[in-house]
């Protein structure tokens, strides 16, 4: 009964979390009570509370905490940064919290105005911080060298700028905006790149992140909810008030209050001794302004601009004139709002408005379509080429910061342009065409423009299409695996098969990998197309060695994508186990460039999958930019050759040179040498000379179905 009655009492509880905590006032940190506080506390114990979760505080450094965090010591750690090098680490919610912008501090009596005047100088920031990494990027692109004093919080950044230890010191505005007068400190006009703030839990607390997801979309999908309840209370810029004397806000409050009164009456006064025509007319003028025109900016708006826009369609195409239309979109612009807030936005955007108006011609029309979008109509144009004197114009406006308050914004935009007639004859495709020519400009790296062609409408559908369609293979049966030899080049015997997926598309025919792969891995296909492809080879595998049939091992390709996800290392597991594969047939090819982007995971999927009996091979070797010393930590058994130096090494003496180099390295490392891409006799004689150990390619056979590849080693024993 006891037992039983523990067990409720356990129960009743609810989950437990443990919590690291950790001091970034005014986001998170422990109070003068030693009661957990701040933004993401409360707004944490809100989601517990609804929830039913009991929360356990665990104090830590930041660095500990992120540590414990990956270690799964703790379940969740409020207000970390995201970054792709976190991510590998552990997870993050959807759902971003706040974005945090980070400034440069200094000594109210000294002054670094710029990043150059840190060359030299000591700067403090908080150690592993995403700011940190922000910032000393930043200064080695520009050939800047501070030196930087690491610590465990913001706090001891202040506290190093305060006493003179160092020149300045690195925090976020959050918590600048609350201490720097306390530390007799001030902000420069050095601003670091925002970083995206949410909650990161454990690897094996997906469940957690999606509640607190779900949660934190109802909130922001309310403006009256507790989560803008919350950022009001703690991040608002009128809490500095609180601090006034007493008496000084009665004094603001009956000023206020007379200064209502003055403007009242004059405003009474002013309605009496208006004429009554008068004031109809000015009503009646300044409806109609307002229901053409953006009320932030004055420029015309979405309504106003259809109409000018129609008009201008119909002048062009009686006078059989050009006419372009441009859409126009500031690159990241959310971020600012999401940190600043809206006031300091909407002062942004009026002042880029004003640049923009004065960027085009007299005859041309600028109207704001609503957010950060604008969209400019250019008349009378004698060819396209008229187009790119606008553009250039608009993009100056850009080449200076924007500067509201003490505060500087350096922004970009990405420009769409379609034309009348070749893009479109109706207002509506036009402005569509030109907003789908500015999502490619942003693609090739924002900051730039792009013509609209029909091919981007035409690329867009099929490609939809085809993802759809490649969805639909792998639910079904359009998808198979075929098996290319690889040949042994001592004895000329077949010592194993690559695996390579093949799609035969019910209306496109037969695909290769080249027409699919990038396809998968854009979509996030990949991951169970991968799955697909390593269960179908090992199943492959163990039905011929059941009968008895010698393969060597069965290589199959590992993406990028495949090697970033923590659950590859149990997928290989739980694949081998249902289909009764041993570790041992099983090679797997990773390519150079996805080992090398992320080099401490790769080591130690890599590690793990070797432990287990898989052998592991780099593919397209020569291609990247490998590390040699990362390279002899690598648990690899081969190297393969990319084909692109195997195609002309018979007359090309550069590409002798890179296989002989490749293959002495990999004597040295003791591995084993694939040349794959063997086409001609004369290029497998050179392989054979510089002492290659296997090869592939169509000079031995093209890759084959799985009966077809049974039959050709069938063919091999009988012959032996």
């Amino acid at each position: 009964m006891l037992l039983l009655l523990l067990v409720l009492a356990q129960a009743g509880q609810g989950q437990v979390i443990d919590v690291g905590i950790y001091q970034n006032e005014p986001k998170i940190f422990v109070n003068a009570q030693g009661k957990p506080d701040g933004f993401f506390i409360e707004l944490l114990e809100r989601i517990a509370a609804e929830e039913g979760w009991s929360l356990n505080y665990l104090p830590c450094e930041w660095p500990v905490c992120l540590q414990q965090l990956e270690q799964g010591s703790i379940d969740l750690l409020p207000d970390v940064a995201y970054s792709e090098e976190r991510a590998r680490r552990f997870l993050f919610g959807r759902e971003v919290v706040l974005s945090s912008w980070s400034v440069v501090y200094v000594r109210n009596d000294h002054d670094i105005p710029s990043l150059k005047e840190l060359d030299g100088k000591s700067l403090a920031v908080v150690k592993g911080s995403i700011q940190f990494q922000a910032i000393r990027e930043k200064l080695e692109q520009l050939d800047i060298s501070p030196v930087f004093h690491e610590v465990n919080s913001f706090s001891d950044v202040f506290r190093l700028v305060k006493i003179g230890w160092v020149d300045a010191g690195l925090a976020n505005i959050y918590f600048g905006r609350k201490y720097a007068g306390e530390y007799q400190l001030k902000k420069t006009s050095i601003l670091v790149r925002p970083s995206l703030l949410s909650f990161a839990a454990a690897s094996n607390q997906q469940p957690l992140l999606d509640a607190i997801d779900k949660h934190l979309a109802a909130y922001k999908a309310d403006d009256q909810s507790v989560y803008y309840q919350l950022i009001e209370r703690w991040f608002s810029p009128l809490a500095a008030e609180k601090h006034l004397p007493q008496w000084i806000k009665w004094v603001l409050v009956l000023g206020g209050l007379a200064g209502l009164l003055l403007a009242a009456v004059a405003i009474l006064f002013h309605f009496l001794i208006k004429r009554k025509t008068a004031e109809l007319s000015e009503k009646a003028a300044r409806l109609e302004h307002l229901a053409n025109h953006d009320p932030l900016t004055s420029l015309p708006n979405r309504k106003l601009f259809f109409d000018r826009l129609e008009q201008s369609l119909r002048r062009a195409a009686r006078e059989g004139a050009m006419l372009a239309v441009l859409y126009i979109d500031l690159d990241q612009f959310k971020q600012i709002n999401d940190s600043f807030g809206h006031a300091i936005g909407d002062e942004v955007l009026k002042e880029i408005a004003a640049r923009l108006e004065n960027g085009i011609r007299d005859e041309d029309t600028i109207a704001r379509l609503g957010g950060d979008e604008f969209a400019v109509v250019m008349e009378s144009l004698k060819e396209a080429e008229n187009t790119l004197h606008c553009v250039q114009r608009l993009n100056a406006v850009f080449k200076q910061p924007v500067m509201v308050q003490d505060l500087h914004f350096v922004l970009s935009a990405s420009i769409g342009i379609s034309l009348f007639p070749q893009d479109g004859t109706d207002a509506h495709t036009l402005l569509r065409n030109a907003d789908t020519a500015m999502f490619k400009a942003k693609e090739a790296g924002r900051g730039t423009f792009q013509f609209y062609v029909e091919d981007m409408t035409r690329y867009a559908v099929e490609r939809a299409r085809l993802e759809a369609d490649l969805r639909e293979a792998l639910e079904g049966d359009g998808l198979e695996v075929h098996y290319q030899p690889q040949i042994g080049l001592e004895d000329g015997r077949i010592v194993g098969f690559e695996a390579l997926a093949r799609w035969r598309h019910p209306e496109l025919g037969m695909l290769s990998p080249k027409q699919f792969i990038p396809l998968a891995e854009d979509s996030g296909l990949i991951l169970p197309l991968g799955e697909w492809v390593l269960r179908t080879a090992c199943r492959q595998m163990s039905q011929w060695h059941s009968e008895g049939i010698e393969v060597g091992v069965v290589a199959v390709n590992i993406s990028a994508r495949q090697l970033a996800d923590y659950a590859l290392l149990d997928v290989v597991k739980k694949v081998l186990r249902e289909t009764g594969c041993r570790p041992e047939w099983l090679e797997l090819e990773l390519t150079e460039s996805s080992i090398m982007t992320q080099t401490q995971q790769a080591v130690s999927v890599m590690s793990q999958l070797r432990e287990l009996g898989v052998q592991l091979a780099i593919d397209d070797f020569g291609t990247g930019y490998s590390s040699l010393a990362y390279l002899r930590q690598l648990p690899i058994a081969k190297l393969k050759i990319d084909r692109s130096f195997i195609k002309h090494v018979a007359e090309n003496v550069d590409d002798v040179a890179i296989v002989r180099a490749v293959t002495a390295l990999g004597k040295t490392l003791n591995l084993k040498v694939v040349a794959e891409g063997v086409e001609t006799r004369e290029q497998e004689a050179l392989l054979r000379a510089e002492g290659c150990d296997e090869v592939q390619g169509y000079y031995y056979s093209r890759a084959l179905p799985a009966a077809e590849a049974k039959e050709f080693l069938r063919q091999q024993m009988d012959n032996a």
